[in-house]
């Protein structure tokens, strides 16, 4: 079990992360946004996106022996395999 003062620290780093991503998404996606936002926004983030996943793959890249040194699980993890199916399929992540 961990200390409530952890578990806060991670539910506002989740909140921050999420905070991003809806911001991003949101300015991205709404028919009220102008283009040249958007455009904005795509130039910016989507570089730091790629980035992010880039380095959560390497971070989750298979050992000599096979194993996620992350996870310390056989790869492909579920870090992995999550990454690769939400890419391949956008939409399957909102029926998870």
């Amino acid at each position: 079990m961990i200390s409530a003062a952890l578990a806060r620290a991670h539910h506002l780093l989740n909140q921050d992360m999420l905070g991003y991503l809806d911001t991003v998404e949101l300015l991205t996606n709404e028919d009220d946004t102008d283009d040249e936002t958007v455009l904005a926004v795509a130039r910016t983030e989507v570089p730091r996106l790629v980035a992010a996943l880039r380095a959560t793959v390497a971070t989750h890249k298979a050992d000599t022996s096979g194993q996620c040194p992350a996870c310390r699980t056989t790869w492909p993890c579920a870090v992995i395999d999550s990454a690769h199916a939400y890419l391949k399929e956008p939409d399957s992540i909102y029926s998870a």
